[in-house]
Parts: C-alpha cells; structure tokens; sequence
C-alpha cells in the first residue's frame, strides 16, 4: 500500500479534529458533555494510534539519522510532559503534548515520522497558544502525581508492545 495507510491515517486523525466543531453542540446534547469527552478522547487516542502504526509501516526514507543522544533526550522529556499534562489542565495537556511532540521528533528522522511529529507538534503549540490565553490551572495533587508516575512508568514499559520499538538507549 506504499504511502496509502499513512495519508489515510493522517487525513482520519486531522479530519476528526478539524469536523467535530461543527457537530459537537449535538453530540454534547445527546450524549452529555462527558460522554461526548470520552467518546471524543477514545476516538482521537485510537486514531492517533493507526497514525503511528500507519507511519512505522510507511516506507522508511531517512532525513537524518538516529544517535544514541536521541532517545535520552525522549527520555528526559517524557516524565516532564506526562507530569506536565497531569497537572496543568489544557494548557499542561497541550505543554505535554507539545514536549512529546519536539522530543519524537528529533529521535524519530524519517519522512513518515518527521511529517508525523512535525504536525503534531505544531497542533499542540497552537492548542497550547489558545490554553494560554484562557489561563493555566495548575492541579499539583498528590493523586494527580501519582498517576503521572504510573501513566509514565506503563508508557514506557508498554512501549516496545504497543509501538513496536524500544524506548530504551
């Protein structure tokens, strides 16, 4: 299928961000503004996740290469961005989604990949731009903490499973 998955994968993901907007007063209607979040939040996790699978069976076409300090630094960001999204509302989601974005970037230099991260990070600066102006809501808890310890610690042991590829350096 060459590029086809991926160009696929990619105009589902955008279009589900981008088509929502006019739909969303019904949905919210009748399915309540928290069902409407979880649907909306699975849908977007389970198509961000055919994005990456439709990327790693892309035709790889290198940019750059990848060097040991690359994955450190995915690494070294991603406990920062997981706590990031656990405890700064929107904007700590879209902060975290933007470091993730950065970091898998730099470590990730083939064209799928590069387009992959490259457009991401740019959705969620912009996203993190709009959160900005209405305010950061900074919820440090303890339970909050806890769980940005454990979402880490799964998402880097899951990693090799889910994704295919080891975090590790």
């Amino acid at each position: 299928m060459e590029w086809g998955e991926f160009i696929l994968a990619l105009a589902a993901f955008l279009g589900s961000h981008v088509i929502p907007a006019r739909f969303r007063e019904p949905l919210v209607a009748g399915l309540g503004r928290r069902g409407y979040v979880i649907g909306y939040s699975l849908l977007s996790l389970a198509l961000l996740y055919w994005l990456i699978l439709a990327a790693a069976r892309a035709p790889y076409v290198e940019l750059w290469p990848q060097e040991p300090w690359m994955r450190w630094l995915v690494n070294i960001a991603m406990p920062v961005a997981v706590l990031a999204a656990a405890v700064g509302g929107m904007a700590g989601l879209m902060a975290g989604f933007t470091l993730w974005g950065a970091a898998h970037l730099v470590a990730n230099g083939d064209l799928a990949h590069v387009v992959l991260f490259g457009l991401l990070l740019v959705y969620a600066l912009f996203g993190l731009a709009i959160s900005l102006r209405r305010g950061i809501a900074l919820r440090p808890t303890w339970p909050r903490l806890a769980a940005a310890v454990l979402v880490w610690l799964a998402l880097y042991h899951l990693h090799p499973l889910v994704i295919g590829v080891s975090p590790r350096p």
